[in-house]
């Protein structure tokens, strides 16, 4: 488990020179702030905030920029201001051609939105066509517009200033709907207590699919955009769900309650029925007719903060529920991942809980940094999981079997029949610690993650318009007790007392059986024991020929033995290899001033942590003086680079019980399959360390 945890943590930003000096020539970035892009780009209390403002923060902060953020202008004012090259960055645009005309966008999106219909209480559109005739408030400039011009004739536009003047013009009755993303309409439902609006999911087709928000950068920096891109890639899954977590998942506010509409709703039907995946723990599984997991919690307590009384309708399989959704022998179904085809038949929820997904192997396998490095492979997966089709899409080189459930998978893998298992992290774990697989391992993980929603039939809009409001009354502590009781491991809290009774006195027998024994020893016996000692001696002699004796860490003689396997290891399978040689700074003057017992007590205090900061499988050990050599083997250089950074900020953070600040320098290299021995590896790592010390010491050279 920790060789995959270890997989996930940010790479680190390493930018070119030409990078660097771009942001001491351009310290200052202009961004546009909207008054009323809630929760996404807004203005309060004379501050820029929301999801894309906090998420660019991010971003400057890791490449060393300052953000300024200009208020009050319109939407199409902003478009002009960076075409004509007074703005710098949009914090979030969607891509289309008309944009790109004039600006770059970064690789990857920030965010993907979806859209919806805001309207009154009292009209239910759900597609475009129900739109046709319509009046509808759009925002001037928002690619909304572009598309409504394009391809949607009969219908007459609206046009506002920003979100919130075109949902005025809805409650105002001077337009009958205002397309717009979703979760934005329904932050400013909740937070202006819009009662009399509700926004439903509009219904996907050929033009309004869902929508990825990038930043959108000047044309003519393409420098920024390389620097963006880097930016980005360096983030933490953890920094990028929390940010989710704090702008999309709504007000946490205690008050939201029901209307009169959605509570004569409740009143009529009396109960709402929904069905489960029976056995995907810890998300939930149906034992014994009963719901428990992840999502029967959050159902509890939405069931609890909003009055409503939800009902279990038990099935046999994932199969099953969804074509219990289908012919509405259920109400909605309590955890589902979003996919093209189960949009035409259901609406989602905001999500609730987003998860990796893991590969689980046989035990005796090396790291898989990707499905794409297991060519010809068959891989288990259950029958219409959602990621069925990503699988299928993006890894056509491997052969996908359909299983009914998490366990049948992991006993195939366990019995060699198939390769390997993919499922979500959560899922994975708790069926490798409850059923035992002792053989079994998570190997690696995939790039792509999973987001859980309640899904719901497409004509129930108003039970949608519930659950949402159920999901906003959660709060964020709730949240996370229910993932920390159902994903933790529990405490194990077994009386052992009798345990220990039966231990002490099987402990008096052998005792006396053992008296016993050595009363009858022979002399061959006498020479065996004599022998065992020796070969323990012999097994001594060998860790002590392998150890440095002061820091005990591996020593030269047991680095070049190591280093040398691996080498092998990695040319015979193909695999990465990267080593760290770094070397204390200013070490000497330790000694000069301090004492060579001094000197000592560094040294240890710097093999304790680099050893208590890498894993069980590297291999650290003190090169000779004050130099240490890392063997990181299946690690790529990014992830040796951030594994660096780690140790790098231990160290900077560390009381060695000196006057000063101790600080060490660090050369990084990877091992090349085609080119490279064990001297060109150990030179090149040597020439970084040297011009990591002629940089000014504390820095990272990797090559």
């Amino acid at each position: 488990m920790a060789l995959f945890f270890s997989s996930i943590q940010a790479k680190e930003l390493l930018l070119s020179d030409e990078e660097q000096v771009f942001i001491k020539e351009h310290p200052v970035l202009r961004v546009q702030n909207e008054r009323s892009w809630a929760p996404i780009d807004f203005r309060e209390n004379a501050k820029a905030k929301g999801y894309a403002v906090d998420y660019l923060s991010l971003l400057a902060k890791k490449a060393g920029f300052t953000l300024k953020f200009l208020p009050g202008r319109s939407w199409s004012s902003y478009l002009r201001m960076l075409e004509s090259k007074q703005l710098d960055l949009i914090s979030s645009i969607k891509r289309t051609p008309q944009r790109q005309n004039y600006m770059n966008f970064t690789q990857s999106p920030i965010i993907e939105l979806y859209n919806g219909i805001l309207q009154t209480k009292e009209n239910s559109f759900h597609s475009m066509k129900d739109l046709e005739g319509k009046r509808v408030a759009v925002v001037h400039g928002y690619y909304q517009e572009e598309l409504l011009q394009l391809h949607y004739p009969n219908i007459r536009l609206v046009r506002a200033k920003d979100t919130l003047e075109a949902m005025h013009l809805v409650l105002e009755n001077k337009a009958d709907a205002t397309i717009e993303y979703h979760s934005v309409l329904q932050y400013n439902i909740t937070r202006y207590l819009f009662t009399d609006l509700h926004s439903i999911p509009l219904a996907k087709n050929e033009h309004f699919t869902s929508a990825k928000q990038f930043i959108g950068i000047r044309d003519d920096w393409p420098l920024l955009k390389s620097i963006l891109d880097k930016s980005m890639k360096s983030l933490t899954q953890k920094q990028t769900h929390e940010l989710r977590e704090k702008w999309l998942a709504k007000l946490q506010n205690k008050f939201i309650k029901l209307d009169k509409e959605e509570r004569d709703y409740l009143n009529d039907k009396k109960e709402i029925t929904y069905c489960s995946d029976p056995n995907w723990l810890p998300v939930e599984k149906i034992e014994a007719n009963k719901h428990i997991g992840i999502s029967a919690d959050y159902l509890e307590n939405i069931s609890k903060n909003m009055g409503v009384k939800f009902r279990l309708v038990p099935t046999m399989s994932w199969n099953e529920s969804l074509e219990f959704l289908k012919s509405k022998r259920c109400d909605f179904l309590s955890s589902v991942i979003q996919t093209k085809d189960r949009q035409s038949y259901m609406n989602f929820t905001s999500s609730y809980l987003e998860m990796s997904l893991v590969i689980t192997t046989k035990s005796d396998t090396f790291f898989i940094n990707s499905l794409k490095n297991i060519k010809g492979k068959r891989i288990a997966i259950v029958d219409n999981y959602a990621y069925k089709v990503m699988l299928k899409r993006d890894y056509p080189h491997v052969e996908l079997v359909m299983v009914e459930n998490i366990y049948e998978g992991l006993k195939k893998v366990e019995d060699g029949s198939i390769y390997a298992y993919v499922d979500t992290l959560e899922a994975t774990s708790d069926q490798l610690r409850m059923n035992s697989f002792s053989d079994l391992k998570i190997s690696g993980k995939i790039e792509e993650e999973v987001s859980l929603s309640f899904g719901t039939r497409k004509d129930d809009f108003l039970l949608f318009d519930i659950l949402e409001k159920g999901l906003a009354s959660i709060s964020d502590e709730q949240k996370k007790d229910i993932y920390d009781q159902w994903v933790y491991v529990a405490i194990d809290k077994t009386d052992y007392t009798l345990v220990w009774k039966g231990l002490a006195f099987i402990s008096i027998l052998l005792l006396f059986f053992s008296y016993r024994y050595k009363l009858t020893i022979n002399y061959n016996t006498q020479l065996l024991n004599i022998n065992q000692e020796l070969e323990k001696l012999n097994i001594q002699l060998e860790e002590l020929s392998q150890t440095d004796q002061l820091t005990k860490l591996s020593n030269r003689r047991h680095l070049d033995s190591t280093l040398n396997h691996e080498l092998k290891r990695a040319l015979r399978y193909e695999s990465d290899l990267c080593i760290i040689l770094l070397d204390i700074d200013f070490f000497k003057s330790i000694n000069d001033t301090y004492g060579h017992p001094k000197g000592d007590e560094v040294l240890m205090a710097m093999a304790k942590i680099l050893k208590d900061n890498t894993r069980e499988v590297d291999t650290v050990g003190r090169w000779g003086g004050e130099e240490f050599l890392i063997i990181l083997s299946q690690v790529d250089i990014a992830h040796a680079t951030s594994t660096c950074e780690k140790l790098r900020t231990k160290i900077n953070e560390h009381d060695f019980g000196l006057e000063r600040q101790l600080t060490a320098s660090y050369g990084i290299t990877q091992f090349n399959l085609q080119d490279d021995d064990e001297s060109s590896l150990l030179s090149r790592a040597d020439a970084n360390l040297y011009e990591a010390k002629e940089n000014g010491r504390d820095k990272i050279i990797v090559s």
